[in-house]
């Protein structure tokens, strides 16, 4: 096992709510095109986290697959 799987598998992703307490995030799959059942394309790419105690939800992923900025 290399040792960016590594370090990356020792994370954990939490939020914080509104009354002080964290919840816990678990990644959920993502299906929301055809091309997005094709494994290879989702290889390393965006990946989707939701709170197990709200409805709360975070999606990270490679910057270049962000939309681009608003304009101030």
């Amino acid at each position: 096992m290399d040792q960016i799987r590594l370090q990356e598998a020792t994370y954990r992703l939490e939020h914080r709510h509104g009354d002080g307490s964290w919840g816990p995030m678990t990644e959920q799959p993502s299906h929301h095109a055809p091309a997005d059942h094709d494994p290879e394309r989702s290889w390393g790419r965006r990946r989707l986290f939701r709170c197990t105690r709200c409805d709360e939800a975070v999606l990270i992923g490679p910057a270049e697959d962000a939309p681009p900025s608003p304009p101030r």
